[in-house]
Formats: C-alpha cells, sequence, structure tokens
C-alpha cells in the first residue's frame, strides 16, 4: 500500500526531516575528516602545512561539483524521480568509502592513501550534496527555502558536531579501523531511510518496481539547453556577486577549517578529545540557532542575517590577532574557540538561502551546483592558503589575515541585491559579458 506521507511532494514535515537527514550523513565525513582527523594528526607531530595540504586535497571533489550538475539534470531516470536515483546511488558511494578508511593501519605513515580515500568519501559526499539541492529546490516552494535550508544546516551541523565528538576519542582509543566502521554504519542507516522516500506520487521505488514518471517532472534537457540557458543566468549581476560571495565565503571557511584544529591543538593546549568535543556542544548550539534563524531569514532575508553574521566573524578574527596576552587564560581561550564554532552554521544557512534564492528552476541542480563548487573552490584555496603560510607567518598574521579576507566577504554581500522571485530576477539582469 502506498503511503503518501513518504512523498516528498506532498509532506512539508518530510521534505524537512529528507533534507535534514541527508545533510546529517554529509556532516559525518565533516566530523572525521575535517574536524577530529586534523586535530589528532596535529597531536601525532605533523606538520602544518601536511594537515593543511591533506585538507585543501580532499576537499577537491566539493569544489568540482559544477561537473556533476549537468550529468545530473541530464541523465535522469524520472520513473524513479528527477534526483532520487542521483541521491541514493551517492549515498551507497558515501558509506562503502568511508568503511574502506578502515584499511588504513597507520595514517601518519599512511598520509597518501589516507588522502587518496578522504578525496573518494568526499566526491560521494559532494554528489550526494548536489542531488539532494536539486531535489529540494524542484519540490520546495520558495516560501519555505528559508526554513528548508535552516533543517538541513541543522542536520549537518548535528551531523559534524556528534560524529566528530564520537570520533575525536575513537581516534585515540580504538584507531582507525573501528572509526571507520562507525562512520560507515551510520552513513548507511541514512541510506535506508532515503531509498525509502520517493519525490512524487506513483514513482518507482525500484527500477523493476510498478510505477511511472510524473508528469510534472519534465523530459531533461539536452546538454547544449542546460549550457545555453546557464550562460544567460550565470552571467547576470546579481549571480556573479553570488559567485563572488560565495567564493570568499569559502576562502574564509577553508582557512579556519585548517587554522583553527591546528592551533586549538598546538598553541591552545587542546587534546583531540576536547577538541572534539567542543565542535560537538558549540556545533549542537550553533545548530539550534541556524534552526531558529530560518523564520528570520525568510521575513528579514538571507543578506542581512548573512552580513551581520560575517560581520561578528571579522570582529572575532581581528580580536584574537590582538589580544595575544590573553592566549594563556582558558576562559578566553573557550569562549573564542567557542563563538567560532557557533558561527559556522549560521553562516552555512544564510549563504545556501542566498545563493538559493536566485536558481532558475529549470537547470535547478547545475545552476546552484556552480555556486557550490565556486564556494568549495575557495575552501580549497583557503587551506591550501594557510599550509603555504603556516611555517612563515605567526600566530597573530594568521587571525589578522583571516580577518582582512572576512571583510573582503563582507564587501561583496553588500553589493549584492535582490529583486523579488528568482526568475523575475534573471529575466530582468541583462548578462554582463
Amino acid at each position: 500500500m502506498k503511503t503518501p506521507s513518504l512523498y516528498l511532494s506532498s509532506s512539508p514535515r518530510l521534505r524537512y526531516s529528507t533534507g535534514a537527514l541527508a545533510y546529517f550523513a554529509q556532516g559525518i565525513p565533516m566530523g572525521l575528516l575535517h574536524i577530529a582527523l586534523p586535530a589528532w594528526l596535529a597531536v601525532e607531530g605533523v606538520a602544518p602545512s601536511t594537515i593543511a595540504g591533506f585538507l585543501g586535497i580532499i576537499m577537491l571533489p566539493w569544489a568540482f561539483k559544477l561537473l556533476v550538475g549537468p550529468l545530473m539534470d541530464h541523465f535522469e531516470y524520472l520513473p524513479m524521480g528527477a534526483k532520487r536515483p542521483w541521491v541514493i546511488g551517492a549515498q551507497l558511494g558515501m558509506v562503502g568509502s568511508l568503511a574502506m578508511l578502515g584499511i588504513v593501519e597507520d595514517p601518519v605513515g599512511q598520509m597518501g592513501l589516507l588522502t587518496a580515500l578522504g578525496f573518494a568519501v568526499n566526491a560521494f559526499t559532494a554528489t550526494q550534496d548536489v542531488a539532494v539541492d536539486g531535489m529540494s529546490i524542484d519540490l520546495v516552494p520558495l516560501e519555505e527555502e528559508g526554513r528548508l535550508n535552516a533543517f538541513m544546516s541543522f542536520g549537518k551541523a548535528i551531523g559534524w558536531a556528534l560524529t566528530a565528538a564520537l570520533t575525536g576519542t575513537m581516534l585515540v582509543v580504538f584507531g582507525m579501523k573501528e572509526t571507520a566502521f562507525v562512520c560507515a554504519a551510520g552513513a548507511a542507516v541514512i541510506f535506508v531511510f532515503l531509498f525509502l522516500v520517493r519525490e512524487r506520487h506513483n514513482e518507482r521505488l525500484l527500477p523493476w518496481s510498478e510505477g511511472e514518471a510524473s508528469p510534472k517532472n519534465e523530459p531533461p534537457p539536452t546538454f547544449r539547453k542546460v549550457f545555453s540557458d546557464l550562460n544567460h543566468i550565470l552571467w547576470t549581476r546579481a549571480s556573479l556577486i553570488i559567485m563572488l560571495i560565495m567564493l570568499f565565503d569559502g576562502i574564509v571557511g577553508g582557512y579556519g577549517r585548517a587554522l583553527m584544529p591546528i592551533a586549538a591543538i598546538q598553541v591552545f593546549d587542546f587534546t583531540t578529545p576536547q577538541w572534539s568535543d567542543l565542535n560537538a556542544i558549540m556545533g549542537l548550539v550553533g545548530a539550534v540557532a541556524a534552526l531558529a534563524l530560518g523564520p528570520f531569514i525568510d521575513r528579514f532575508g538571507a543578506k542581512s542575517i548573512l552580513g551581520l553574521t560575517i560581520l561578528l566573524t571579522g570582529v572575532h578574527a581581528f580580536t584574537l590577532a590582538g589580544t595575544q596576552e590573553l592566549w594563556s587564560n582558558d576562559t578566553y581561550v573557550l569562549v573564542m574557540m567557542s563563538l567560532w564554532i557557533l558561527l559556522n552554521p549560521i553562516i552555512m544557512v544564510c549563504a545556501l538561502a542566498l545563493a538559493m534564492s536566485i536558481c532558475s528552476h529549470a537547470e535547478s541542480a547545475t545552476q546552484f551546483a556552480i555556486y557550490m563548487s565556486v564556494s568549495n573552490l575557495g575552501a580549497t584555496g583557503g587551506s591550501l592558503l594557510y599550509g603555504a603560510i603556516a611555517d612563515v607567518t605567526s600566530w597573530q598574521q594568521n587571525y589578522a589575515l583571516k580577518g582582512f579576507i572576512v571583510f573582503l566577504l563582507l564587501l561583496a554581500i553588500l553589493m549584492f541585491r535582490s529583486h523579488g522571485h528568482p526568475e523575475d530576477l534573471l529575466e530582468e539582469d541583462e548578462p554582463a559579458a
């Protein structure tokens, strides 16, 4: 018997819960590879430049999501939904690649293998992200986008926070094999849920099941049409500024993800479990804050909330750079590190909502993937930038540079102007080139 509640098109609650769980799954690799593992490597004496290089390489798949978007918009199996086959296939790949991390017996001595497997994990995770975002844009009404992004950011923050806390301890106590197995098991549970959820009524659960394509799904466009439409969309003023915002947002995030765990271990005397636990606690607080901000984003706009949050991030960076005499104060350090972790989920939900607000439904996966790819290319660049300067700069200079990049991001945000519905916006803007 068909259950209407398992169709995304007919249930806002299911759309919210599915988005949150899919993003929770994305948080699992992030908690392990981007938070717990870099801190553990720093404890083991791995050089900051090596850790930053590891982070920069494993994040590269996120920068190339734009290559996946056109494939999704063109290669669709509509009887199972426009994006659902991609979602469940990528999630299954995430499970398998996380399990493969268990073959790394000595992460410090096998950095090459660890980096290659981390790259593979993020390749599947990034593909899942593109598919989920495209499915969301296809199915979610404009008035729900702020809340949906809040739920997705909430799910991702919960995912990386819990994973960071768990794996930060497991890496120290048990090692990589057991840690990888637990992460793969968590991703597998979410795979089962995503497998059971369908986009629209009467669609197939499996390729050989009964069902048919929804009449609301148009046949997939040709590559020529996809790129022709994108050529018009991407070069509008609004789109160009969104790409600039996403680039600097990515640089700030990637730079911070490389700098913060290394500084926590080598300057502020955190242990791996302590750093992971702090990420878990403040990540949960940030997730709740991001979820609560959903209605405010819908009311006041993503630009306003993002601008305020980025301003606080810049003040935070410059304050840390100028208060070295307080770095020995445990309470001060705890507050400052907690604030940085807290702001991350809020920045993410606002950036997602801002980028999604100008996406065309016809090329949803491709257009949104391009914006996210620009952000993730910036994240890779930010991590590599820190790796390049880590050995020749002081910690104060590192934080001051972070504040300067945040200032550039704030300028880009102030340049953005929105004029209503995304489709109308794209029609009104003339191509800039």
